[in-house]
């Protein structure tokens, strides 16, 4: 995300099919990462790129997207907002706080009940589609360049674990968010 956002600012009159080009991917790409960036809470939706005044508190104290903070306010942006982010809301505020241990069919299990009353074709049991949002949020939730290093979950043979970290954030202004960077 952070390569796309340093080529968009310095090329804001590129749509999608420029920005992706340098990444040798097509328009979806581009069109994937700025959703990406707009429900993490970086950047406005559309185009051009414009970042959110705390994207620009991020931006200009971690512009490779790698410090804790950082991760701490993609995180809470991410899952605050259930318009913005429904299925990554449900996880981290309905499922795992009543679960200290899941498996992977457990959050699919709760994902389709969450979601099919949006679209049975969608989001029914066995969906594809909740297969790949599970699989998402397994990924991210445990890889260093996701939220990993936050240790929130941990896989523990075929089931996940939840942890006790030590939690960084909410912060509700670009000052708030300043200060936790020094």
């Amino acid at each position: 995300m952070a390569e796309l956002v340093n080529h968009a600012l310095k090329e804001p009159k590129f749509k999608d099919k420029e920005l992706a080009k340098p990444f040798k991917y097509g328009a979806p790409f581009a069109a994937i990462y700025r959703s990406w960036l707009h429900k993490t809470g970086l950047a406005e939706m559309g185009l051009p790129l414009v970042l959110t005044e705390m994207g620009k508190m991020v931006f200009d104290n971690d512009p490779t997207l790698e410090s804790d903070t950082t991760k701490w306010f993609l995180y809470h942006e991410l899952v605050t907002d259930p318009e913005r982010a429904e299925a990554w809301h449900y996880f981290a505020l309905e499922f795992l706080p009543k679960h200290s241990t899941f498996t992977k069919d457990e959050l699919l299990d709760g994902l389709a009940d969450k979601l099919s009353p949006h679209s049975m074709q969608h989001f029914s049991p066995g969906s594809k589609l909740n297969q790949q949002i599970a699989r998402k949020i397994i990924q991210v939730y445990t890889e260093s360049d996701g939220f990993g290093d936050l240790k929130m979950i941990a896989k523990d043979g075929e089931t996940f674990k939840r942890l006790s970290p030590k939690v960084l954030g909410p912060w509700k202004t670009s000052a708030a968010l300043e200060k936790a960077y020094r």
